[in-house]
Formats: C-alpha cells, structure tokens, sequence
C-alpha cells in the first residue's frame, strides 16, 4: 500500500513538472531569441563587411581598368589632333607655295622636302629629295616661305645639296627694294647677313627690304632676302657696314621651291 502512495505521488509531481515546462516553453524560446541575438548581428555585420571588401576590390579592378581605356582613348585623341595640326601646316605651306609660283608664271620650279642638314658648324647647307633626274642644276636658287634660302651647289641623281644664304660661302648680287641701290649680299651666321662695298654715298637706312635682282634672268627679281638690321660709317673708310636681319629658320623649314629657270617655248612649270 505504501509502495502504491508513492507511485501515485511521482506521478502528480511529473505532471505538474511537464504541465509547468509546456506553460514556460514561450517564454524559454523567446529568452533564447534574445540571447543570440548578439551572435546573428555580428555575424550579419561580418557577412555585409565581407561582401563590401569584395565589392569594393571588384569595383577598383573595374574602374582601374575602365581608366586605362580611357587613358588609351585620350592619348590617341591627343595624336589625332598633332596629326590634323600638322596637316593643316602642311596644308598652309603648300597654298603659300602654289600662291608664290603663280606670281611668276614665267619660271620653271621644283618643289622637294628637305631630308637633312648639315652635319657641323663650318657650313650651313641643308640636303633636299631633288637631284638631277629632277632636272636640278648646280647653281639653281631656293626659296622657302617666300624668301631666298640658298642654292644649289652639289647635285646627286635623286638629292641635292643646299647652301643656306646664312653661309660666309653664300653670295649674291642684290637690291634694296625702296630705292633701287644695288648692293651684294654675303651671309654670315643663321640670324644675319651682310652687304659688301656699300659706298658712303649709297640711301641704305635700317628696315630697307633686300631682294634680288634682275641683272641675272635665271633668278625671279624681288625675292626678299632679309631686312637691314644696321647701318654704320666710319669717317675715311670706303665703305659702310651694313648688316641684314635673316627671316628664315632651317629647322623649321620643310618645304622649298627650286627655281630651274626661266621657261622656253612649250614648257609648263612643274
């Protein structure tokens, strides 16, 4: 009997245990809601972290490649628009070429690029894509820009060379376009030049135009060689010093018009 009480007393007591633990099951799910909590947003927040490292590196992959392309693209803008400049120069020299040449339709010419200067400082000569197969002669005179830039004075079949009107070797009768004086021309240095036996009584005043002159019909008279830079006279001597500014840089020269003389019947220029 006693043994039966006692049964019957554990049995209320898991009862009332089980009852008890189904009333609290809500209230322990929500205490262990809580408590992860914590750990869920930590992990949340690494998680979101990491795919914002991986997003970020991604991206500057992107953009760092995108800013290659771009770069790619501007530097070949950038040769565009040297090559169209270069063109357009090409171009303006050419018109002045032709815009010269019309003015004296009675001269045969040449026009040629030069492909090379000289190699020392005893002599200033450029090398130009003309020779004799181009109907080239020794003695021819060159023009460039509209000013007298040398001649001719070694022939090759298919290049010549050219000394510069800046050479001490250079000379040239010559004219002062304002009033007519006849004068001769001697270069000098690349700035300047000089006029020989300018007598005391000769009117050369500082701006007068050199050009050449008529006396030899191979060359077109008026081409303008350089300007008067000084006039100085010491009394007793037989001449005046006269010095003449040079307009024409050889290094920023590319094209040249040779003169081949004057044309005879049934000739065109070329």
């Amino acid at each position: 009997m006693k043994k039966k009480l006692i049964a019957a007393g554990v049995a209320v007591v898991l009862l009332a245990v089980g009852g008890t633990a189904v009333i609290k099951l809500p209230l322990l799910k929500s205490i262990a809601l809580d408590a992860s909590q914590p750990f869920l947003t930590a992990v949340n927040f690494v998680s979101d972290t990491f795919s914002r490292v991986l997003y970020y590196f991604s991206s500057k992959n992107q953009l760092i490649e995108e800013n290659k392309k771009l770069q790619q693209k501007v530097e070949l803008l950038k040769a565009q628009v040297v090559y169209l400049k270069s063109v357009e120069k090409e171009n303006a020299h050419l018109r002045e070429i032709v815009n010269f040449i019309s003015r004296i339709p009675q001269f045969q010419f040449k026009t040629g690029k030069i492909i090379g200067y000289s190699p020392d400082n005893w002599s200033s000569y450029v090398v130009i894509n003309l020779g004799s197969a181009d109907g080239i002669k020794r003695g021819d005179v060159v023009i460039a820009n509209g000013y007298l830039f040398g001649e001719v004075y070694q022939v090759g079949l298919y290049s010549s060379s050219v000394v510069l009107t800046s050479d001490k070797n250079f000379k040239i009768s010559a004219r002062c376009r304002k009033t007519g004086e006849a004068v001769f021309f001697q270069g000098k240095n690349t700035q300047e030049g000089v006029l020989l036996y300018v007598k005391p009584h000769q009117d050369i005043r500082i701006g007068d135009i050199v050009e050449t002159d008529s006396l030899n019909r191979k060359i077109p008279s008026g081409i303008p060689i350089g300007t008067v830079k000084t006039v100085s006279y010491v009394e007793g001597n037989f001449y005046k010093d006269v010095s003449v500014s040079l307009p024409l840089n050889p290094w920023e020269i590319e094209y040249v018009v040779v003169v081949l003389g004057e044309k005879t019947d049934g000739k065109k220029e070329q």
